[in-house]
């Protein structure tokens, strides 16, 4: 098989003849055989009368435009085109800049103020509308009391823990006893 193999690919890569590159030739033969052409009289071309032609139609724009002497010039007339156009442009900016002076002054005044805790509501049944589950503790019932309560009794076991440390009567530091007799040892409270 690998004898095969190697005796196609021989004959493919002899079966291609490599293609000889021809340099290229510049000359033509269609222009050098005796043909000498002679002097060619060239105009000036469009661009150069054109560009001749502006300055004195300039010049004349510019003279007929004089004619009042009392009227400015057009020069004069573009310059305060000009200065017209800046002077609406420093307008603009200088009321741009209260607007945005004010604009932080707002900022700064409704940053510092304490909101409003009453809202005036449309109805007040909205407030009863929302879903039964998932309320957090103390949302909508009123739980001082339940807080007293709890800190009460919290108040009444510390007290109570703080008195059996002064009568030294804390179970866990008592000797353990062991007991030897019966099925159950005794309750402290049975009597």
């Amino acid at each position: 098989m690998q004898a095969f193999r190697r005796t196609a690919l021989s004959a493919a890569r002899q079966g291609r003849t490599p293609l000889t590159r021809q340099s290229r030739r510049y000359a033509h033969d269609e222009h050098a055989h005796g043909h000498s052409s002679g002097p060619v009289n060239e105009s000036m071309g469009s661009g150069f009368w054109i560009t001749l032609g502006v300055f004195p139609t300039g010049y004349a724009l510019y003279w007929l435009s004089r004619q009042d002497p009392d009227s400015p010039s057009i020069i004069t007339r573009i310059i305060d085109r000009y200065t017209e156009e800046q002077e609406k442009l420093i307008y603009r900016n200088d009321v741009h800049v209260k607007m945005i002076e004010q604009a932080g002054q707002d900022r700064v005044l409704f940053n510092n103020t304490k909101p409003d805790g009453h809202f005036e509501m449309r109805f007040p049944e909205m407030m009863n509308v929302g879903s039964p589950y998932n309320v957090v503790a103390g949302q909508q019932v009123n739980m001082d009391k339940v807080i007293a309560k709890f800190k009460k009794e919290a108040y009444e076991d510390n007290e109570r823990k703080l008195e059996a440390l002064r009568n030294n009567q804390i179970k866990s530091e008592q000797p353990f006893e062991r007991y030897t007799g019966g099925r159950h040892p005794p309750r402290p409270n049975e009597d």
